[in-house]
């Protein structure tokens, strides 16, 4: 094993030893040996809360991509579950992740040392949960996964890959994704949901359905908890809520007609969360009722947000402050809510033609 400068660290109710940090807040080097990553907290926040609402008690997990093993030795030591297996190709991490094992005192914990795709494709039984969280895109695995996760299974995939799905490299999106972006003030919902788009797309490929539970952007990662059913009427349902949208500066159209219009899709147009695991779920860690409060207001609005400074400066008005203008809409008999994806962002089922007539 490669010598390691190791420091102790607690995340929540797990003690870990991981390699000495920086406090980055983006995605390391993919040369990095056993990289652990602090702001990547939040995310194994949520993806524990959601373990702990979901998880029965007899379920098998796999933290498929382990690197340091934080999630995974979070998994085995902090939800109700039968069994964890963490994986990862490199010896380094497997070597760490034992010692983190034995650190916990963790039972019924396995290590594997072997490309993720290859375990789930050798896997001779189906995991109830499996969670893909590479350095960059998710893509070459999630097919596998599909094929490894049990009926009513869930998949959680993190996409590190931001800015091909955000518009910046459109060719690698449309190669990796099958999908066109667009890069413009909703340019983060819009690659959440081309990934969640390319994800139902896989599963239906493999007659199963995928419905998404929780599927959110935090800083540099979008991540989606699918769960997979089997049935090709299930994933025609699914394939139902892909569409593609035409974005002009100022709003979203279902038609192709218009000059100037950018086309971004196919992706998928439902809910990016389930109402009754956001009932059910309690935050902990970074992972925050004020989070938590967001994502329930946002649950059920229609796709996409308007931002309020680019609004005021197409009106030519100083931007008011986001109560106002969320107040604004709410008097003209229109939903609103707030949004995850950006602070000045406020959904609404108002159209372009109706803000026109509110702020014109």
């Amino acid at each position: 094993m490669v010598p390691l400068d190791l420091i102790k660290i607690r995340e929540e109710e797990t003690i870990l030893l991981v390699p000495e940090h920086e406090e980055h807040l983006g995605p390391r080097s993919s040369r990095t040996k056993v990289f652990y990553n602090p702001a990547m907290k939040m995310n194994r926040d949520i993806c524990i809360s959601f373990l702990k609402t979901w998880c029965k008690g007899k379920e098998t997990l796999l933290d498929g991509t382990a690197a340091s093993g934080a999630r995974g030795v979070r998994m085995a030591n902090e939800v109700d579950c039968e069994t964890v297996v963490i994986n990862d190709v490199d010896k380094d991490s497997i070597d760490l992740i034992k010692k983190n094992i034995e650190l916990n005192s963790l039972q019924d914990v396995k290590t594997s040392q072997e490309a993720i795709e290859i375990h789930l494709l050798e896997n001779r039984y189906k995991y109830d949960y499996i969670d893909i969280d590479p350095f960059g895109t998710p893509v070459p695995y999630f097919s596998p996964a599909v094929r490894s996760v049990s009926n009513h299974g869930v998949i959680a995939v993190t996409a590190t890959d931001t800015a091909p799905l955000c518009g910046t490299y459109p060719k690698v999106c449309q190669r990796r994704y099958s999908a066109h972006p667009v890069n413009n003030w909703c340019c983060h919902e819009i690659g959440l949901r081309i990934l969640m788009g390319f994800c139902i797309r896989e599963a239906a490929r493999f007659d199963k359905g995928a419905t998404p539970l929780i599927s959110y952007y935090n800083g540099h990662h979008f991540r989606t908890y699918l769960k997979i059913r089997e049935g090709a009427k299930r994933g025609n349902k699914a394939l139902d809520k892909l569409d593609t949208f035409y974005f002009d500066e100022l709003g979203w159209y279902l038609d192709d007609q218009g000059k100037g219009l950018r086309k971004a899709g196919p992706l998928w147009s439902g809910n990016l969360f389930s109402k009754e695991i956001l009932k059910k779920i309690q935050p902990i860690g970074e992972f925050d009722e004020e989070a938590l409060s967001v994502w329930s207001d946002e649950c059920g609005m229609p796709p996409f947000f308007y931002d309020s400074n680019m609004v005021s400066s197409y009106f030519k008005m100083a931007p008011p402050p986001m109560d106002q203008f969320e107040e604004k809409i709410k008097d003209n008999g229109f939903c609103t809510s707030r949004t995850h994806f950006k602070p000045t962002g406020l959904k609404t089922d108002a159209c372009v033609d109706d803000l026109l007539d509110i702020f014109g």
